[in-house]
């Protein structure tokens, strides 16, 4: 049977697998999916393995990191040249998350646009305008370009992926309001919440996407945990979860904190954030407190993320800048660039807000750089059988 097609058993999709920042997974041309999105959930899901803690059967990683798909279509808007949606593909559950994005793949959209021949080639950079769909918004990304194709090589590193790599620069422009249309979705800089005897600060901003804030020592936590130690307290994985479910219900998604996990499990993302303090990382190198201004942890789809995505950086940026937040009230005097220092090392971003005559706080700039790497491209199977039980499930639920 030649490859490449479909078989009785089993569907074929031409797929670019990609390393986007310090995430990986699968980058599709949108006409290559289902349209329905019931069936392209089932379709992901059957590629992914999932659902199976080690999803052996499919090319996700057994981790939130790497269990994300990237759709990629040319646009048609004015104001932007492709767009992207991202679909972060649950593990051990078939559920797939559209809310928010993730700029760790977003890295990845312009070289692959470049080797689709979506946008056309300019050396030695491409400004590339991408319309990121989840979040309804345009960022602008320049991807360093030689003899026409993406480079790959260059002296850009980044916490978390081992080598060097050609830097793509990512301004998320004024990027308020991603999901709720206001900067500060509560209307404060600073919010408290009840859990059980404690009474913790938070701060609820939605830049990039949305992400609640709240000090480590407040939870009773030190800031600086590794991802297992995370894992390893549940007391305090559920108290960030009930943080992350108030600030679910202050967007709308839900009507009680409870309900969060099932309904909106991606959106919002809650960051723990402390004081800078000596750490090794989860590669075990030491990081020293003069190396950072802020330690941050963030989790993603209830797990403990192994970097800082890079939606939580722009946003954690973006609140350091914001006067009265507790990210802001964490560091004291404003830095520029922010150096996060998160378990896999430090990450440098750097926001710019203005405020406008009415008193608003406006976002001029947010930017960071990633770097991203073709790893392969070619046809991936999913059997039907699979496709078929998983859409049963989903449509099931409604």
């Amino acid at each position: 049977m030649p490859l490449g097609r479909d078989d009785p058993q089993q569907i074929a999709i031409p797929c670019c697998f990609m390393r986007g920042g310090s995430s990986r997974g699968g980058f599709f041309l949108d006409a290559d999916l289902p349209a329905d999105p019931d069936e392209r959930a089932a379709v992901l899901l059957a590629c992914y393995g999932s659902p199976d803690p080690r999803q052996i059967d499919g090319i996700g990683g057994a981790d939130p990191l790497t269990s994300k798909a990237a759709v990629v279509a040319r646009s048609s808007r004015p104001d932007a040249d492709v767009e992207y949606t991202f679909y972060q593909v649950g593990v051990d559950q078939p559920k797939v998350s559209t809310g928010g994005s993730c700029g760790n793949m977003l890295a990845g959209v312009g070289p692959f646009a470049l080797l689709h021949g979506l946008v056309p080639a300019q050396e030695p950079e491409t400004k590339i305008r991408i319309y990121t769909t989840n979040t309804r918004q345009v960022v602008t990304a320049r991807v360093p370009v030689s003899a026409g194709f993406p480079a790959w090589d260059g002296a850009c590193a980044i916490a978390g992926v081992p080598d060097t790599g050609a830097a793509i620069r990512l301004d998320f422009g004024d990027c308020g309001g991603a999901v709720s249309g206001t900067l500060l979705p509560t209307g404060n800089a600073q919010d408290r919440v009840e859990l059980g005897d404690r009474v913790v600060p938070v701060s609820l901003v939605d830049a990039a996407t949305p992400f609640v804030f709240v000090p480590a020592e407040a939870l009773g936590a030190r800031g600086a945990e590794t991802p297992e130690e995370l894992v390893g307290d549940p007391d305090l994985m559920a108290r960030l979860e009930a943080v992350r479910g108030w600030a679910a219900v202050r967007l709308g998604l839900v009507d009680e904190p409870s309900r969060a996990r099932a309904v909106t499990p991606n959106i919002p993302r809650v960051v723990m954030v402390s004081r800078p303090q000596p750490y090794r990382t989860v590669a075990g190198d030491k990081v020293e407190p003069a190396d950072m201004d802020l330690c941050v942890r963030q989790l993603a789809m209830q797990r403990p993320h192994k970097a800082l995505a890079v939606t939580g950086a722009v946003c954690t940026a973006v609140a350091a800048a914001l006067p009265g937040t507790v990210v802001a009230d964490c560091i004291g005097t404003r830095q520029a660039p922010l150096r996060a220092g998160h378990p896999s090392g430090v990450l440098n971003i750097a926001a710019r807000v203005c405020t406008e005559a009415d008193g608003t706080v406006r976002i001029e700039s947010a930017e960071v750089e990633r770097t991203a790497r073709l790893i392969m491209t070619g046809t991936l199977y999913a059997r039907r059988s699979k496709i078929n039980a998983l859409l049963g499930q989903l449509r099931g639920r409604q």
